[in-house]
């Protein structure tokens, strides 16, 4: 067990350093649409409508998971920050304009060929957040269908801002991909 705890300490370490070199994201996505509840003036949670695919910080950010759709559902730990509205608006100005982007600072727990779409509380993926002032958590973080009511939000984490992904270089396939998903 200590060991463990070790190795969990370690990665929570060494995650955010990872993470940077390849872009601080833990989620690719081309947003059609963002729902904020209970609204745009006072969020305190919000939906991200549109395909998405977890970033594989481990592997430098090369390694992405099946594109899903359908939307993620987002809160906080207490009254959101300003960082992470103006995240929020900010993923809310490039909706609907196709423009591909990464998010969030987030690290997978296992292998992408897990994340298969389920009901609660079955085989859902979990991401590592790592927080700033220290300390980790499990996440939830499913692309839910669009049947789905919302339920209990994943903690929403923010790194450095959005990131626009270009059309060209090292993010042009999932960039092709994402928007051919939302077509």
């Amino acid at each position: 067990m200590k060991v463990l705890k070790a190795m969990l300490v370690l990665v929570a370490l060494l995650s955010p350093i990872i993470l940077s070199a390849s872009g601080p994201v833990g989620v690719y996505g081309v947003i059609e649409k963002v729902v904020f509840e209970p609204n745009e003036q006072s969020p305190v949670r919000v939906q991200h409508w549109g395909a998405f695919a977890f970033a594989d910080g481990a592997a430098g950010g090369n390694q992405v998971s099946e594109i899903r759709r359908g939307y993620m559902y987002f809160g906080t730990n207490g009254p959101p920050t300003a960082a992470v509205v103006t995240e929020w608006k900010d993923l809310k100005a490039v909706a609907g304009t196709g423009q591909a982007v990464g998010f969030g600072l987030w690290q997978y727990t296992g292998p992408f060929e897990n994340l298969k779409p389920s009901a609660p509380p079955d085989n859902l993926p979990h991401m590592y957040a790592l927080f700033s002032g220290g300390g980790s958590e499990f996440v939830d973080m499913r692309v839910r269908p669009a049947n789905e009511t919302p339920g209990k939000p994943a903690l929403y984490q923010t790194n450095s801002g959005i990131v626009k992904l270009p059309d060209s270089g090292s993010h042009a396939e999932i960039v092709k991909q994402l928007r051919a998903a939302v077509k």
